[in-house]
This record gives structure tokens, sequence and C-alpha cells, in this order.
């Protein structure tokens, strides 16, 4: 399974709707092979949809990932909003790790 995030900036005057989550959730299907998704504003204008997939790659999960959300997007689904980036967020070390390396 592959975490992947899809940064996102709403087009003015859109704004990131309270609602986003339960929306986006909602227009999910089985197809799309999303076990969850997140949501996490960022501010009035920019957000992340945290998509948890089961994938055989990263780069797989990456594009997968990233129809979803141009679906969505096309959909109206979501806000309008300009697709910043999309990728697997990188996790920072932990000290036992960083100590025994």
């Amino acid at each position: 399974m592959y975490l992947v995030h899809a940064r996102l900036r709403t087009v003015p005057p859109a704004e990131v709707p309270d609602d986003l989550r339960e929306t986006a959730r909602a227009a999910l299907c089985p197809r799309d092979g999303v076990e969850h998704l997140a949501v996490h504003p960022q501010s009035a204008e920019h957000f992340t949809l945290g998509f948890y997939l089961l994938s055989g790659s990263l780069r797989e999960a990456e594009r997968h990932a990233e129809a979803v959300c141009r679906r969505l997007l096309g959909a109206r689904v979501l806000p309008p909003a300009r697709l910043l980036d999309i990728g697997v967020p990188l996790m920072p070390m932990s000290v036992p790790e960083l100590r025994s390396g």
C-alpha cells in the first residue's frame, strides 16, 4: 500500500470547502482502488489529498492517484483547482535509525 499526496491550489475565487472530505470520499467508486482518502486543508486556497492505494509499484500508485484526482476535478467534486504536484511524501528517519546507520 502506498500513500500518495496530491497538492492542489484553488482557482480564485474558489476556496477549500468545509465538507470537502465527505464530498470527495462519497465520489470514490470501487474501480478507483482507493483504500482511504484524507483531505488536509493548508489554507483557504491550498489543500492536499492523501490517497492510500494498493498498487504494484510506486510509479503506478502515483499515476493512479493522479488519474483519480483528475477525475474528481473533471466531475467538479473538488473545487476548481490546479494540480500542483503528486508524489509519495518523504518520511524522515527516526533518531534510532540515524544512530545505527
